[in-house]
Order: C-alpha cells, then sequence, then structure tokens
C-alpha cells in the first residue's frame, strides 16, 4: 500500500497525464513527419525516373501528381490545384523527359499567378491521341511574348531568375514523343 501511495504521489507530482499526452502528441507527430517524407521520396523517385533512360509504357497522371508533389511548397496556402483526370491508357514515352515538361509548364503557371490563383490539369484521349492541359489564372501574355515563348534564352524574368531554357527544352520533349504543344494565352488569361 505505502509503495502504491509514494507511486500515486509522484504520478500527481510530475503530472504524469500530461506527460503522457504530451508523449502521445510527439508520437503523432513523429509517425507523420515519417509518413511525409515518405511520400516525398517517392514522388522524387517517380518524378526523376533516374532509372528509366528507355522509353516505356508509363502513367501520365502519375508523373503529373509526382511533379506536383514536388512543386508543393510553392502551391502551398496559395495556389489551388483542381484535377480533371480522364480515362486515359498508360502511354509509351520517356517518363522522366514528360515530368521534365510537366515541371516546367507549371513552374511558368506558379509564376504567372500574382497572390492567390488556381492551376487545373485535365487529361482526355481523342481516338488515338492523348491531351494533357494545364490551365493556370496567371496574368496571361502578350501575343508577341507568346510567338517567342519556345525561343532558347527567351525569358521576360528579371536577370538572374531565369535562363529562358524550360519552354524550349519542352518543345523539344515534346517533339521528340511525336506531340505538338499549343499556348493559349492573352493578357488576363
Amino acid at each position: 500500500q505505502k509503495y502504491f501511495k509514494q507511486v500515486e504521489e509522484t504520478k500527481e507530482e510530475l503530472d504524469f497525464t500530461y506527460i503522457l499526452e504530451e508523449i502521445s502528441a510527439l508520437l503523432r507527430g513523429i509517425e507523420e513527419g515519417a509518413n511525409r517524407t515518405s511520400t516525398i521520396v517517392k514522388g522524387l523517385r517517380n518524378f526523376s525516373r533516374l532509372d528509366e533512360e528507355e522509353i516505356k509504357h508509363a502513367s501520365v497522371h502519375e508523373g503529373l501528381d509526382s511533379t506536383l508533389l514536388i512543386l508543393n511548397s510553392q502551391l502551398k496556402n496559395k495556389i489551388d490545384v483542381v484535377k480533371e483526370y480522364g480515362e486515359i491508357p498508360e502511354i509509351l514515352c520517356y517518363p522522366g523527359k514528360l515530368n521534365q515538361v510537366y515541371m516546367n509548364i507549371i513552374s511558368n503557371g506558379i509564376q504567372a499567378i500574382k497572390g492567390e490563383g488556381k492551376i487545373t490539369l485535365k487529361t482526355w484521349q481523342e481516338k488515338e491521341n492523348i491531351t494533357v492541359s494545364i490551365k493556370d489564372s496567371g496574368v496571361g501574355m502578350t501575343e508577341e511574348v507568346k510567338q517567342r515563348i519556345f525561343e532558347p534564352f527567351f525569358t521576360t524574368k528579371d536577370v538572374g531568375e531565369g535562363t529562358g531554357l524550360g519552354l524550349s527544352i519542352s518543345f523539344g520533349i515534346i517533339e521528340q514523343h511525336q506531340g505538338n504543344i499549343i499556348v493559349n494565352s492573352e493578357i488576363g488569361n
């Protein structure tokens, strides 16, 4: 009895219930952090596709999702992402290169949005073709800029902020996949 009383007094003295709650909260936080880390690592692996230099069948949606995971810190609390994924098959492609295209286009969309905005990713199939539409609610561009965006080294960014190669490289990758890249934009849209 005496020992039980001492244990109870010590528990009260240390505020044992509070300590247990804090330990539980810390463990939940650690578990959540480990799960997030695991998701990020898987996303990086899927995005980079370093082991896939050969053409192969891959999921467009998986590529878009892993790209969004990489760009998550730029999107948080600022840009809503809407996914309107259609029923499409895996495509024969160089997955890592297509992920680079998604990264370049979505990054440009993020930079075009001043304040809060929205990026919509839509996919669909028409006959033999797969279409990926990436739409942003950014400021849009003039006709002159639109005519030049695929030129190497052309950029609307300040000196030191961009190389002007992202869309030029993307254009080449899309051509390598026997595809087309089309830009629809005007000032404010």
